[in-house]
């Protein structure tokens, strides 16, 4: 073959591992998006999965590269592991489909097990995913034997390869996260994958074309400076490649936890970061080959890798802290492009140097370990399985460990410290020894992390109390003699000063419902809204709530505005995904009771998904309820026109009802309804909507009405949603949508549903369905059907009154109350 083919080949060989990591991260992303539909959401159940991930990587590397010497054909052992892949991710996407067959019943065998539980979810995913990421694991360390000819050119070929198949991961990252599912949905982008792979199959196949492996290398002298320096248990390289796998993991999941504090947490802001880390990855592998040709491999060099990597690490708290102004919130009035540009440079700014520094130190781990008499495949191979090994301990470490015993910064600052130890243990020279001390001195003296504030306290607050978990950053504020609870510094779940909000999303359901005994309360927040329910005669009472942290706020600072929640006998509150609870659980409801839940916030749009909406009916008692609230103040016409077409797939009828007469932040319910029967006039909402309207017309109280917050009903065939999409877990769209809408209203550029618009809607769907054709209100008396249409004037007169026009405001409120109080 003439030189010019062999290069021609070479860089075909090499674009087909470019698109294996393409293909690879693809893969990874829908795995972990898979399991939290099967396993939920939360932070437990999301280590798992990554750690199902490496643990399948690391056996794979280590295997195949043993087995590398003895291949004949390596070219073609990787289109056989390429076509495995395949095979075995098929055997995922079947075996999930048969895992949700059998979920109740591993769910009502292991939960509240606690550690069994999570025990069994890891075995799970292992055996979903560890198939096809050991066939992954043996990727390098089989093309690399094909490749590496001569032993001299390990560090080069190592850091080449390792570098061209993280860039291929680049683009898997934004490939799944901004537009494959989006465009094509969870299912055919997974096909897509599996295509990939098999075309990558044949093309190593066929330029393969009988090839067998040379029977001959250019193999050096045994280097015995590696093998000569065991540090515990382990040889030389294999620690340093252990190490570097757990502290990169865990510095990455410490860095994720300090860019949330700051971000719009979207879909497309965690795929932003992602980029931002692969990236870096992938350049300083690369960068290797550049200083392999200019400095013979010495330990000196890898020592110093590490050491900057230590010291680049340990300048990232400050340098966030001061970029982002003291944890202010980024990007405040930029669009959903510049603001991700706006996060790509943040993060590339403060992440980039550091990650890049710790991608080198592996690629130039492969160049020290040029000497050792063994082929290249298995270097790689057992290289980079330690280092993956590393990678599978460093991330649950960092979150179940080191968040919550010493938090955030202090965790920044000892794994930073960890990559010191070891140039300051290992350096010969003892002006490197003391350069290296000087610097870290000097950067604890000026920009000591243990100084900074991990939340973001305005002037007129009190922190009252702060928990770092593996679940998030919450913090307990006081202002005006209020509380509320605050998650990753910037999202409110709830407080005192909103009282009345919380304490309706339980008063108007369990009225609406003809005998509530039984409650589900999907999320919790302060759990005013869950304590709101002892006030009635229930039965038992089961609050999900997703974070640990927030349980034990609203448990030690909530007490006095919900009801002692936590102590009473009828109420159980679980630590669990509420959406995989109600998967798993035999358990039936009278009424199911959803939170608000910011739309644009990854994973959130899988609780407005039709697969979410059909468990939770089937977890319905014969005349239950499911109850939806919605945040109209932190969503556009066209989402929530995609959640009410999605629930109307499900409810025969969903009836919508106001949760508050607010101009600016308004909240709705969307009811979903088992059978279209008419609101029976039996029913407390209508009692004491009755009572009220008594005590109104004879001036001891201007009470308005519940019957007053009805706004109408929908069904599939409702004008309003026709041309909307269904959002499913198949095809998340919301979890796309929301957050450029979110983007668009900061830009000026949209509105949310509140104000004008709003009142637009409520006037359109009764016009289309006036009260006293309104089946559901059918056997309502005329007195109530004027109480329905005074909401809408009430809510006109909100509106009127936030725009300071006094004149429409007195003339919609008198126009209310004449409503309400009949005719003469």
């Amino acid at each position: 073959m003439s030189t010019s083919d062999s290069r021609l080949k070479t860089g075909l060989i090499l674009g087909v591992f470019f698109a294996s990591g393409t293909a690879g991260l693809i893969y990874e992303i829908l795995w972990m998006r898979q399991l939290a539909q099967l396993l939920g959401s939360t932070s437990q159940s999301a280590a798992v999965t990554t750690a199902a991930f490496f643990i399948g990587i690391a056996a794979g590397s280590y295997y195949w590269g043993q087995r590398a010497a003895q291949l004949r054909d390596p070219l073609k052992t990787y289109a056989l592991l390429e076509f495995g892949i395949v095979l075995a991710g098929l055997f995922f996407f079947f075996l999930f489909q048969v895992y949700f067959l059998i979920y109740s019943d591993v769910f009502d065998a292991f939960a509240g097990t606690g550690f069994m539980f999570a025990l069994v979810k890891i075995l799970l995913s292992m055996l979903l995913i560890c198939p096809a990421s050991f066939l992954m694991g043996g990727t390098l360390p089989v093309m690399g034997e094909y490749l590496i000819q001569d032993r001299q050119q390990l560090g080069r070929w190592a850091g080449t390869l390792y570098g061209i198949n993280t860039l291929g991961a680049v683009l898997g990252a934004v490939a799944a996260g901004f537009f494959l599912p989006r465009l094509f949905g969870i299912n055919l982008t997974y096909g897509l994958a599996l295509l990939t792979s098999f075309t990558l199959g044949l093309a190593a196949w066929a330029l393969a074309s009988g090839e067998s492996k040379p029977s001959s290398r250019n193999v050096t002298e045994q280097w015995t400076l590696a093998r000569t320096q065991p540090l515990g248990r382990f040889e030389f390289l294999e620690f340093v490649a252990l190490l570097s796998g757990f502290l990169s993991l865990a510095m990455q999941v410490l860095w994720i936890r300090m860019f949330v504090q700051v971000l719009q947490n979207s879909t497309y802001t965690f795929s932003t970061v992602l980029v931002t880390f692969l990236s870096a990855l992938a350049l300083g592998a690369l960068l290797v080959r550049l200083i392999i040709e200019r400095v013979p491999a010495n330990l000196f060099t890898l020592l110093t890798l590490m050491a900057l990597a230590g010291i680049a690490c340990l300048t990232t708290p400050f340098l966030f802290v001061t970029w982002t102004n003291g944890l202010s919130y980024l990007g405040n009035q930029d669009e959903l492009g510049s603001y991700l540009f706006q996060v790509l440079l943040t993060a590339s700014v403060i992440v980039g140097i550091p990650t890049l520094l710790m991608g080198m130190v592996l690629p130039y781990l492969y160049r020290y370990a040029e000497h050792l008499e063994e082929a290249p495949g298995t270097t790689l191979g057992r290289l980079n399985g330690w280092n993956t090994a590393g990678a599978v301990v460093g991330p649950l470490m960092a979150s179940f460990l080191l968040l919550p015993l010493i938090g955030l910064w202090n965790s920044v600052l000892l794994v930073g410290l960890v990559y010191l130890a070891v140039p300051l243990v290992l350096f010969e020279s003892m002006r490197a020894r003391l350069a290296t001390v000087a610097t870290l001195g000097l950067l604890l003296l000026f920009a000591n992390p243990t100084n900074l504030p991990t939340v973001r306290i305005n002037k007129s607050e009190r922190l009252l109390a702060l928990w770092e978990g593996a679940d998030g950053t919450v913090a307990v504020v006081e202002k005006d003699d209020s509380r509320r609870i605050k998650l990753n510094n910037w999202y409110a779940l709830g407080g005192s000063a909103a009282l009345r909000m919380e304490q309706i999303q339980t008063h108007l359901p369990m009225h609406l419902h003809p005998d509530p005994r039984s409650v589900f309360f999907l999320g919790m927040g302060s759990g005013i809204t869950a304590g709101t329910v002892l006030n009635y005669p229930i039965e038992r009472a089961t609050v999900a709530e997703l974070s640990a942290e927030v349980i034990q706020a609203s448990a030690e600072y909530f007490s006095e505005f919900n009801n002692n929640l936590h102590q009473h006998p009828s109420v159980e509150v679980i630590h669990e995904d509420g959406r995989n609870y109600l998967a798993g659980t035999r358990d039936s409801f009278d009424l199911i009771i959803a939170d608000l839940f910011i739309p644009w916030r990854a994973g959130v749009a899988l609780l407005y998904t039709q697969e979410h909406f059909e468990r939770t009916r089937e977890r319905l008692n014969p005349d239950g309820l499911f109850v939806q609230w919605i945040p109209l103040y932190q969503i556009s016409e066209r989402e929530l026109k995609i959640i009410a077409n999605t629930m109307t797939q499900v409810f025969p009828r969903v009836s919508l009802w106001r949760g508050d007469f607010y101009s600016n932040q308004p909240i709705l319910a969307m009811v979903g309804h088992q059978n279209t029967a008419p609101l029976s006039p039996e029913t407390d909402l209508v009692k004491r909507s009755e009572s009220d309207l008594d005590s109104f017309r004879q001036g001891t109280s201007e009470q308005i009405p519940l019957i007053s917050y009805y706004l109408g009903t929908l069904d599939s065939s409702s004008a309003w949603i026709a041309n909307s999409l269904v959002n499913s877990d198949n095809l998340p769209i919301i979890e796309y949508l929301a957050p450029e809408s979110h983007r668009a209203e900061r830009a000026g550029r949209i509105e949310w549903f509140t104000g004008e618009i709003m009142i637009s809607f409520m006037q359109s769907l009764q016009q289309s369905n006036e009260p006293t054709q309104d089946a559901y209100l059918s056997l309502l008396s005329p007195d109530l059907h004027r109480a329905i249409y005074a909401g809408l004037f009430f809510h006109i007169a909100a509106v009127a009154r936030n725009q300071e026009d006094s004149r429409s405001n007195a003339e919609a409120a008198a126009i209310g109350k004449e409503l309400i109080a009949g005719p003469r």
